[in-house]
């Protein structure tokens, strides 16, 4: 091949072509996913906003003192779809003006697949604001659905995980050709303004593709972790132990009633006085437990917290806890990869920097396909003004 040298071995120049056709296929082939998984990556940092500037009567509320207890909550929702199961859980809002969500599993006829379905509740009220949100229906769900699997369910759940892969590998192969040579390091960072419509869209990509880098790489990583959860958890329990996923059950006894989930809600909140409730997981069946999901001060995850406690739903006796504080190592690092992938990490500003490096992808795609078909063009005018052997000889 032309990349090698005579002794069978890629010289330096050979491994520049080699990169360069594989970062030029990858970026032809894929680039529009690549694209289209940041585009819709950036949507979903700002979800919650965009969902309650679509629905603000669904989705907003007036402060208006105390919240009402978790258990009128509850019965309303199950008076509003009471064709359903009871709800398996109550998310509480991240802010004083939002909405508790309250999750039903509801059947899809008899094929035994269910769906979710969201009730939104005014918390100061226990009135239902409304009680037919369908899970893949609305728009930050369908926004969800097409940047987890393009709208293919497993199938492209993987598809996106592979995609994953070849991010890593495209940012990578980027990140060397774009290297420079000892004291050229200006000229790496420059923009040719009065360069070539090619030169332009070069510099462009190139200098995009230099700031997004480290932030596509860490995005390209979690979000492999997110769609392969179980392949990077075996990876790192090579490296430090990690705990498998709490099963617990209530003991069921003749005549006795659960406790109050505001009684369970309580006994949690002694373990973590410090802690904010984030969720609540409502039991279904007889031997199921109540969970109550909380976060402590520090802890990465600040949606949804990292730390759990497991109760017996009928003595409300403690049958486990998941402490932040406690986490191993393992635990600790993939604890933090979601939040590092929606950016809430590290706050506004790390949603933010998210946001702009998702948009990333669309410019190189865009700038790289200009490049491709400025250079496609060139060749053609060039070989049109190349003269032929008959018209060379006439001459």
């Amino acid at each position: 091949m032309e990349w090698l040298s005579r002794g069978g071995y890629v010289n330096r120049a050979g491994w520049k072509k080699l990169w360069l056709r594989v970062h030029w296929w990858l970026g032809l082939s894929v680039g529009f996913v690549f694209a289209l998984s940041g585009v819709t990556g950036s949507a979903l940092v700002f979800y919650q906003g965009i969902d309650e500037w679509l629905n603000p009567e669904q989705r907003t509320v007036v402060d208006n003192g105390p919240y009402r207890s978790f258990e009128e909550m509850v019965a309303a929702a199950r008076a509003a779809r009471p064709d359903f199961p009871g709800p398996y859980g109550l998310f509480l809002p991240q802010e004083r003006s939002g909405v508790v969500e309250a999750w039903f599993k509801a059947p899809v006829g008899e094929s035994g697949h269910v769906q979710d379905i969201e009730v939104t509740i005014n918390p100061y009220t226990a009135s239902v604001l409304s009680r037919d949100r369908i899970w893949g229906e609305t728009f930050v769900s369908l926004l969800y659905e097409l940047h987890k699997g393009w709208l293919l369910e497993e199938t492209g759940e993987t598809l996106v995980g592979i995609c994953g892969l070849l991010l890593l590998l495209s940012v990578g192969t980027g990140l060397y050709l774009w290297w420079p040579k000892a004291g050229r390091y200006r000229q790496a960072i420059g923009f040719s303004s009065n360069g070539s419509p090619i030169r332009r869209c070069y510099d462009l990509h190139k200098l995009s593709g230099v700031a997004g880098s480290l932030v596509l790489l860490v995005l390209a990583f979690t979000g492999l972790y997110l769609e392969f959860p179980d392949y990077v958890g075996a990876l790192v329990k090579m490296v430090s132990p990690v705990s498998e996923e709490a099963v617990f059950h209530s003991t069921v006894s003749p005549g006795v009633r659960p406790i109050t989930v505001d009684h369970a809600v309580a006994l949690a909140e002694k373990l973590f006085p410090a802690a904010e409730l984030k969720w609540i997981g409502l039991p279904q069946h007889g031997n199921d437990v109540v969970q109550i999901g909380l976060r402590q001060p520090g802890e990465v995850r600040r949606t949804s917290g990292e730390s759990i406690v497991w109760l017996d739903q009928y003595s409300g006796v403690v049958l486990g806890v998941r402490d932040w504080r406690l986490l191993t190592s393992g635990e600790t690092f993939l604890a933090w990869l979601f939040p590092l992938h929606n950016g809430e990490a590290f706050g506004l500003i790390g949603r933010w920097i998210v946001f702009v490096t998702g948009c990333i992808p669309s410019v190189l795609y865009v700038t790289g396909l200009r490049m491709w078909w400025l250079k496609r063009q060139t060749k053609k005018v060039a070989q049109e003004r190349r003269p032929t052997p008959a018209t060379a000889a006439h001459g």
